[in-house]
């Protein structure tokens, strides 16, 4: 019975409207039949530009969830949403986040998605890291047989620590292999409504973000533009940029170096270093 109750909890998902995150939200929905949780962490536009791109395309992604398969609709709940600098700090997951980037390039995006769990008592909060994610290279080594949690084993690790909290379930998944079951299952015409570009260029995939890159190099550059593709062709701050990422020492220093000219905001209004 337990089991059974555990089944039937809604799924915590966080969701921005991508092609990754879409595709999870998708299968727990229509394939699993489970309720999914959303949860949207709001990054600001001086970081991100394409976020009202994210929020229209979840928009249009809930309607035609609710013509195609009314049936699931009701399932499918209110995301909850939060501004980045309403996450409370947190000293110690921020230490851990700075541990993972001694060994390795990681998004920012996670420190504050883990202080956000961590504020919110949540465990089991699915990321949709997959196969060919930056992240992944640092986890790999660090997830248990189901393949979708971190190994308690590794309990100290920056990256056990700053990752315990989430569930995996896109761990071994590549966006193609994403591609082929929506189209077995019948949702791809849902999935065609995702956006992934955090700088869009005339309401278009800008083809030089990380995302627009990520996207032509795992194998779907027809979501990307002609001009788009063209710029990513002729990319020289994104080469640069993953070059560095490739040398945690100099990046750490690079990073340092950033944050001195411009520094982050806290939750307060107040900056740091």
């Amino acid at each position: 019975m337990q089991n059974q109750q555990l089944d039937l909890a809604p799924v915590p998902l966080l969701w921005t409207g991508g092609w990754d995150s879409t595709f999870r939200l998708l299968a727990a929905l229509l394939i699993e039949r489970r309720a999914v949780q959303p949860y949207y962490i709001v990054d600001g536009l001086r970081h991100r530009p394409g976020v009202p791109e994210e929020q229209q395309a979840m928009r249009r992604i809930r309607e035609l969830i609710a013509r195609r398969h009314p049936e699931a609709a009701p399932r499918l709940l209110p995301t909850i949403d939060c501004a980045v600098a309403a996450v409370p700090a947190n000293a110690v997951l921020t230490a851990h986040y700075e541990g993972c980037l001694a060994k390795g390039f990681i998004g920012g995006q996670y420190e504050w998605l883990a202080r956000y769990c961590a504020a919110h008592g949540i465990d089991g909060m699915e990321l949709a890291i997959h196969r060919d994610d930056k992240a992944r290279e640092q986890l790999a080594g660090l997830i248990d047989g189901s393949r979708v949690r971190l190994d308690p084993a590794y309990r100290g690790d920056s990256r056990y620590e700053l990752f315990r909290c989430f569930r995996l379930p896109l761990f071994d998944t590549t966006k193609r292999e994403m591609r082929a079951q929506a189209r077995e299952a019948g949702f791809d015409e849902i999935m065609s409504l995702t956006w992934f570009c955090h700088r869009p260029r005339r309401g278009q995939p800008c083809g030089t973000c990380n995302p627009c890159i990520y996207t032509i190099d795992e194998g779907l550059g027809e979501r990307v533009p002609l001009a788009g593709r063209i710029r990513y062709r002729l990319r020289v701050v994104p080469r640069l940029r993953h070059w560095l990422a490739a040398h945690p020492g100099l990046y750490m220093k690079t990073r340092a170096l950033y944050r001195r000219v411009r520094p982050r905001r806290t939750a307060d209004g107040g900056v740091t270093a």
